[in-house]
């Protein structure tokens, strides 16, 4: 129901970015064909703004959308709607250029120059499209993978420059720059950013005024892994569930940029735990943090949850550091006496996590090792044959995945030839 609500808001809107461009230039489309074409590169250009919002709504950690979608479906949009943007922003300039050259009997690079020197608030736009193409080029999967995670970050910060460009540009040249429509446009920008602000910004710092999280302990959980203990003032009031994740920003020269993390154990009223692998320049600097260090949280996130199952039985199937919200999960249901299996794939028996704790869970659980040598744990990766020998009653479980990408991909091929429906299996990815 909820998700009929937030698709209606969005048709609601789009419905009214509509009429208020059919007031404002309908006339138009019953003109020439130049009358079209810039009655139509107006639209272009209302839409693609109801389309940045709506990003925005999308990445803003909104509460109550971000649990009904959860944090991986809607970076799937965030992808999808991003690459509808970049289409119809780009016919926004060139529709009205070539319309207006008609109209004018010009040139079109004439009245493309025209627009940049003599028109009000057209420079502002072409550098906030400018901007918008880098923003969206540093995105592409090949390119942002030789990119820093902090660089990304960083240059992503310019998008809010290009929307105030975009924003002050319209309120003054388009079908919304008077009246209701005027109203209408100052109000839907003013409370997405609202929303973004309250929610990504304004609750984390929030929480830390609330909690003051600091780092407490620090344990060497293998050669690459430290778990952190965060604590603070009245820690039985901040809530999460087991699965779920938050992003970390550490108070400390070199460490402010926002990474994902998960809960590694479940709630316990007392201390919040992450377990985080030295896999780069940021994890690497996790085991010097120093004990005291101030924690801004922002979270819980996340649909990893069991509360998305509608089975009672489960199988868990981790790889490396994916089993940090599988861990908390194990707890939790094991509390509730619940049916549960793991199989869990590492390199070497040196690489594994909470192997005592695990143990001390009494669940039933298998090590996979693709390198390893050590008597009593499977040998290679974890795939269909395991998973049919291991699990016999695979198919009447809810299967919780979760590891590097390159294994999850290849273990959901796995269940998916072996006949497990795609709505049993549940994963999420933190990065966009």
């Amino acid at each position: 129901m909820k998700r009929v609500f937030l698709y209606g808001v969005f048709a609601a809107n789009l419905a009214v970015t509509v009429f208020f461009w059919w007031q404002g230039s309908g006339i138009l489309l019953y003109g020439e064909t130049a009358h079209i074409l810039i009655a139509l590169g107006r639209l272009a250009g209302l839409i693609s703004m109801l389309f940045i919002l709506t990003q925005l709504v999308l990445v803003g950690r909104i509460k109550y959308v971000e649990r009904e979608y959860g944090h991986d479906k809607l970076n799937q949009l965030h992808r999808l709607l991003g690459k509808s943007l970049i289409f119809v922003l780009i016919f926004h300039p060139i529709l009205l250029t070539i319309g207006y050259a008609m109209t004018h009997d010009v040139g079109i690079v004439s009245q493309f120059f025209d627009f940049i020197y003599n028109w009000e608030g057209v420079r502002n736009a072409l550098i906030g499209f400018l901007l918008l193409c880098f923003i969206v080029s540093i995105s592409i999967a090949i390119v942002r993978r030789k990119l820093r995670y902090e660089t990304w970050y960083f240059t992503h910060l310019f998008i809010y420059v290009a929307i105030y460009l975009f924003f002050s540009h319209q309120i003054k040249t388009a079908d919304v720059s008077s009246g209701a429509a005027f109203m209408y446009w100052y109000g839907i920008n003013y409370s997405v950013f609202g929303l973004l602000l309250t929610y990504r910004f304004l609750r984390p710092l929030y929480l830390f005024w609330k909690h003051r999280f600091y780092v407490a302990q620090i344990e060497k959980e293998t050669p690459t892994v430290h778990s952190l203990y965060i604590r603070g003032k009245d820690m039985q009031d901040y809530h999460f569930e087991p699965g779920q994740f938050a992003n970390l920003t550490f108070i400390r020269r070199g460490m402010w940029y926002t990474h994902p993390f998960s809960f590694s154990k479940a709630p316990d009223g007392q201390s919040l735990r992450f377990s985080i692998k030295s896999s780069g320049d940021f994890t690497s600097m996790i085991p010097s943090i120093g004990v005291g260090t101030k924690v801004v949280i922002d979270g819980p996130l996340g649909v990893f949850v069991e509360r998305k199952s509608l089975r009672t039985k489960f199988l868990f199937i981790a790889g490396g550091i994916g089993i940090t919200p599988i861990r908390a999960m194990v707890e939790a249901l094991k509390k509730q006496k619940a049916d549960l299996v793991l199989l869990y794939g590492n390199r070497t028996d040196q690489d594994i996590p909470f192997e005592k704790e695990l143990q001390a869970l009494g669940i039933k659980h298998t090590h996979v090792l693709s390198q390893g040598t050590r008597t009593g744990y499977e040998r290679g990766f974890i795939d269909g044959e395991k998973i049919k020998r291991l699990v016999p009653d695979f198919m009447e479980r809810e299967v919780y995945l979760c590891g590097p990408p390159v294994m999850m991909k290849s273990v959901m091929k796995e269940l998916e030839t072996c006949g497990v429906a795609k709505d049993a299996i549940h994963f999420e990815i933190f990065a966009l």
